[in-house]
């Protein structure tokens, strides 16, 4: 499987993903890492939403759970988030609070376009965008964590 690299490294770091982040969720991560390297969007959305694949694409139930699958990961969003803040120096800290909140901007605004765009199952395409901005969110947190950023936020300290 070519997600082993970066499951292993997610595994095997000191309590920070290992501790944090549910295995679903490094599955995804580990997806969406190794884009450049053979794994395609549509299999990382497929490992995304999976919860979800026995829902109908549109439906309230489908949205329903949507919404679940959005909360975990704006609890891991938070969680990462936390933890780099912690690990960065304080003028990295407050780089990122402020990136923070253009970001939240940012996907509120995409995500609602997207919505727009898919009148029928509207609810559906606004989560689905919501939780892939929040994966890739996640996975750039903890490819700080990891030491393997270049984000200027990115600092750890001494």
């Amino acid at each position: 499987m070519k997600y082993l690299p970066l499951i292993a490294a997610l595994t095997a770091s000191p309590a920070t993903a290992q501790d944090t982040i549910a295995q679903d969720k490094v599955l995804v991560l580990a997806c969406l890492e190794t884009m450049e390297a053979g794994t395609t969007w549509p299999q990382c959305v497929e490992l995304m939403f999976q919860p979800c694949v026995s829902h109908e694409v549109g439906t309230d139930a489908h949205a329903s759970c949507l919404g679940g699958v959005r909360e975990e990961w704006s609890g891991t969003v938070k969680t990462l988030q936390d933890e780099v803040i912690e690990a960065v120096t304080s003028a990295g800290s407050s780089e990122l609070l402020d990136l923070m909140g253009q970001w939240t901007g940012y996907v509120v605004q995409k995500c609602q376009d997207v919505a727009v765009s898919k009148p029928d199952g509207a609810e559906s395409a606004r989560l689905g965008c919501e939780v892939s901005e929040l994966a890739g969110l996640s996975g750039e947190f903890a490819a700080c964590l990891e030491g393997r950023s270049s984000a200027g936020y990115c600092e750890i300290k001494q």
